[in-house]
């Protein structure tokens, strides 16, 4: 009997902590087709000390494009995700982008009501989820922008 309630009770431990660990934004993954998504810009962070060094390409899906050519408060299930790539500088002088770094991802989801409305989660060059304080490390810098609905991107014909 001792050893069916410990089973129980390990079954029931697992099945919270795993969703917990979905709560807490572990059971976002990058998006298929991601790469399909709308190139709403690129640029660059040279300085190697800043938290968002690298070459960034940013996406849109096609729910928030609309809203991100005219202004005004994202639909639900708008995504964007970017791609960072380490800078190198080659011999010549010239600037490109080196290895994949990380991927960053936002979505739009009214229930996220801690973070401006958005999901937020960042993952490795696999694609694979990193563990991310998002409110602090994400949500916090979005705040800038918040009269943009927490978006730093501006559509550019």
């Amino acid at each position: 009997m001792r050893k069916i309630s410990m089973l129980l009770f390990l079954m029931a431990f697992t099945l919270v902590a795993t969703l917990s660990f979905a709560v807490m934004g572990k059971g976002i993954s990058l998006p298929k087709g991601w790469r399909s998504f709308v190139h709403v810009k690129s640029m660059v962070i040279p300085d190697k000390n800043h938290g968002l060094y690298g070459f960034h390409h940013i996406y849109v899906n096609q729910k928030g494009l609309e809203t991100l050519k005219n202004g005004g408060m994202y639909p639900e299930g708008t995504v964007f995700v970017g791609v960072f790539y380490d800078v190198v500088t080659e011999k010549d002088g010239s600037i490109n982008q080196g290895k994949k770094l990380f991927y960053v991802y936002m979505r739009k989801d009214k229930t996220a009501t801690e973070t401006g409305g958005w999901r937020y989660a960042a993952f490795d060059p696999d694609g694979k989820y990193l563990e991310k304080d998002v409110k602090k490390e994400c949500y916090e810098c979005h705040t800038a922008v918040k009269d943009s609905d927490y978006i730093f991107s501006k559509f550019i014909e």
